[in-house]
């Protein structure tokens, strides 16, 4: 037995509204879904709590370091005083590396003129001192570098040997009884041996160059010094025996033999 509607007017009615619930559920179903194709995608930024887009940068210090290993560089200078260095260097990691250091110094001093004038002590009058001077240290050493993580800065340890030269001759008058002494005065020492301890900055290029600075503190070990005095004159006297070696005494007791000391190192280099 088949079911048959008593009219065809209420069959129609009852169509249209199940079509219309359809059409409908539909439309409900594509407002409340948002088609995927028409998402709006948020960048990142502060007010939405995501995090910022990383930007792509160069190779750090480390990998720097780790990719030139091998170190040659120096600095030089020169006028009144002229200072030369040469360094070789080896990374061992990005954080360690061993090198040699060797360098020299000379500083040129002339017509250094002196007067005074004896107020409280007899007799008042002036004197004075004429002199050239000429000082050398070259010396050399091994070193040990630790860099601070990724940073160009560092920490340093030296064992080294250092010798010092220094050259004068001197003229030395007073007005009094228009007289005067005139003397050549040397002193060396060395060989100084020493341990330092030195804070730098070393910053490594992608093309190779590297350049940097170091202060580095010495302490000498005991150290043997030599002094002595020549050509000795007197304008009112022939020098004696006795004049040369009272001369070397107050010359070696005039000298200053440091115990320690301080150095700035530059250098300029390249890297492979």
């Amino acid at each position: 037995m088949f079911f048959r509607p008593k009219s065809a007017s209420s069959f129609f009615q009852i169509l249209s509204i199940l079509l219309l619930c359809i059409v409908s559920s539909q439309g409900w179903s594509q407002t409340t879904e948002p088609s995927p194709d028409k998402t709006i995608e948020q960048k990142p930024s502060p007010m939405n709590g995501l995090p910022p887009e990383k930007t792509p940068s160069g190779p750090s210090q480390a990998e720097l370091r780790e990719k030139f290993k091998n170190q040659i560089g120096g600095f030089g200078f020169g006028r009144s005083e002229k200072y030369y260095s040469l360094q070789f260097a080896r990374m061992l990691d990005s954080q360690w590396a061993i090198g040699l250091n060797g360098y020299t110094n000379n500083y040129v001093n002339r017509f250094d003129n002196d007067t005074a004038y004896s107020y409280f002590l007899p007799p008042h009058d002036f004197y004075g001192r004429l002199r050239n001077h000429q000082e050398k240290y070259w010396g050399g050493a091994l070193f040990v570098q630790r860099f601070i993580s990724d940073s160009p800065f560092f920490v340093s340890l030296w064992l080294g040997r250092e010798h010092y030269q220094k050259n004068q001759t001197a003229l030395y008058w007073e007005s009094a009884g228009n007289t005067y002494r005139f003397e050549k005065d040397s002193y060396s020492s060395g060989p100084r041996n020493y341990a330092g301890f030195g804070v730098g900055f070393r910053f490594q290029t992608t093309s190779g160059l590297f350049f940097g600075w170091e202060g580095v503190w010495n302490w000498y070990a005991p150290y043997h010094n030599s002094f002595s005095v020549s050509d000795l004159y007197y304008s009112d006297r022939t020098a004696s025996i006795g004049d040369l070696l009272y001369r070397k005494y107050a010359y070696q007791n005039s000298e200053r033999l440091p115990g320690s000391s301080f150095g700035l190192n530059l250098f300029v280099g390249w890297a492979f």
